[in-house]
């Protein structure tokens, strides 16, 4: 990606099912009951690779949170960024082969980010603290 280049899908299957195994692994305990892990799970069969863990597991519950906008926002924040890898033709190549979550995905919770980055990020973090603070039974 530093080269421009974006991932294919065999980039992606190690790490994705690394983060699979680690979740499953993730000692439990007092002060470990929540794992928080970010990654672009663009496509449905990546966020079903994460979400095998919970059904492996039993008591690991799996959560997305998509952030949705436009591309022309995405690409105009990505051309901003300074020294960072990602430019404009990156965002055009997760959006060429993004998969929205459908409506039979109830694990997910969609954020626009078509607002200021602030307010993304407070939304982001009320949905997600209400995720974690719900009784799983």
């Amino acid at each position: 990606m530093s080269h421009g280049q974006p991932l294919t899908d065999e980039d992606r299957w190690g790490w994705l099912e690394a983060l699979h195994e680690h979740a499953l692994h993730h000692p439990k305990g007092p002060g470990t009951e929540h794992l928080v892990v970010t990654c672009s799970a663009l496509k449905r069969q990546y966020r079903d690779i994460l979400r095998e863990g919970s059904e492996k597991a039993g008591d690991l519950r799996v959560h997305f949170l998509h952030l949705d906008a436009p591309e022309e926002v995405l690409t105009k924040r990505a051309e901003a960024r300074q020294g960072h890898f990602a430019k404009g033709a990156l965002v055009h190549s997760q959006f060429e082969i993004l998969e929205r979550p459908g409506q039979d995905e109830s694990d997910v919770l969609t954020v626009s980010v078509d607002q200021k980055v602030e307010d993304v990020q407070r939304e982001a973090l009320r949905r997600v603290t209400e995720l974690l603070d719900e009784d799983p039974e």
